[in-house]
């Protein structure tokens, strides 16, 4: 077992912030190969918490993890209560909240479905929770906000929720999982490029408080993504490092802001259309390659490293194997279109160079074509 939880919070400590003069703890993150159930036990036990543990999962990863979890600490005379994720919903989250509440614990073990589910969970019963991630596809397994579809919509929103108090990661199951969800998880990352120059935006024109800590940690989870990709993409321990960054800034400032700019709300527009095939990761690396060519022409802060151009950008999702376009992901042009026309809708309090300077449709396709991602 090996606990990178100092490793992470050194990364962050580095930095000088006004807003946080003291580094809070982050969640404990520990890697563990093939002894997951093991690990998993003894942090319950430093927690001081004897059970029951409510435990979810869904159909894939029951048998992935779940289903020694289970039986590893059944075994060992603690009481758990499973519980099956059909899909991050109300609902779901609700019936998962009514097991939580007589429980000590809850362990979400799965991907984003499964771990945003258990966060809202947690978040409504007041329980404390554990990650237990099988999928690297994206930065939720150990942020403070859930991505949930509400009143019976076909579609997710992101609303705050409890993040973890410990991640057991098994490096053996991460390197496994589908190098699609790899690349899905290290686009995500990518996608903190846009959402960090927004956030920028968002402090000169409406007096937003920037925090240099959560902005690092960011920076260094970008980081952490190239050099998945460029490293072969073999050492999982190194996006797993980038998508605790991320959530380690979302959970210092109490929301998604570090992580999440124009480029999430266009995918949560391209959700609303209900004709995807991408992945979350997916669709926000592609608007972040829009996105990053519209704020090369209208934000005189863009980057200047060139390995954060959209080109560096959308070279780096061929490396990976990701899609490099939208019409990959079984959209049209006027699909996307109308995502980036409607995308300031879904966060208007929020500033962003969409806000600030709404494109017409003219534009947005002229974007799309001139970067050759639909």
């Amino acid at each position: 077992m090996r606990d990178i939880t100092t490793e992470i919070e050194g990364r962050l400590s580095g930095v000088g912030c006004s807003c946080h003069p003291v580094m809070p703890r982050t969640a404990r993150a520990l890697v563990t190969e093939g002894d997951a159930p093991q690990v998993l036990l003894e942090v319950l036990k430093e927690l001081g918490l004897s059970g029951p543990v409510a435990l979810a999962y869904d159909e894939v990863t029951y048998s992935v993890l779940a289903s020694s979890i289970e039986g590893f600490l059944r075994s060992r005379g603690i009481e758990v209560v499973g519980f099956s994720v059909s899909r991050a919903d109300e609902g779901n989250a609700l019936r998962l909240k009514e097991l939580m509440g007589r429980a000590s614990v809850g362990v979400a073990v799965g991907g984003g479905t499964v771990i945003d589910v258990c966060k809202l969970a947690a978040h409504w019963s007041g329980k404390p929770f554990i990650s237990v991630p099988t999928t690297l596809s994206h930065d939720g397994i150990a942020s403070p906000v859930a991505s949930v579809a509400f009143r019976g919509r076909s579609h997710r929103a992101s609303v705050p929720a409890t993040g973890p108090v410990a991640v057991v990661a098994d490096a053996g199951v991460l390197s496994s999982s589908p190098r699609r969800l790899k690349a899905a998880g290290a686009g995500d990352l990518l996608a903190k490029l846009t959402a960090l120059k927004d956030w920028e935006l968002g402090e000169l024109h409406a007096g937003e408080i920037v925090c240099r800590r959560a902005y690092a940690a960011e920076l260094e989870a970008i980081e952490c993504a190239i050099d998945f990709v460029y490293g072969g993409m073999r050492d999982a321990l190194v996006l797993l490092k980038g998508l605790l960054l991320s959530g380690a800034a979302m959970a210092l400032v109490g929301s998604s802001r570090p992580a999440s700019g124009s480029e999430h709300m266009i995918s949560h527009q391209i959700d609303a259309l209900g004709k995807s095939k991408g992945l979350h990761g997916e669709q926000v690396a592609l608007a972040t390659v829009l996105m990053s060519r519209y704020h090369q022409s209208h934000n005189g802060g863009w980057w200047r490293d060139p390995r954060f151009s959209w080109g560096s950008v959308l070279e780096l999702l061929s490396v990976a194997g990701a899609p490099t376009s939208f019409l990959e992901l079984g959209l049209t042009r006027e699909d996307v279109v109308e995502a980036v026309l409607r995308a300031p809708e879904v966060r208007p309090e929020r500033v962003t160079l969409l806000h600030l300077k709404r494109p017409g449709r003219e534009t947005v396709s002229e974007l799309l074509e001139e970067t050759g991602i639909c």
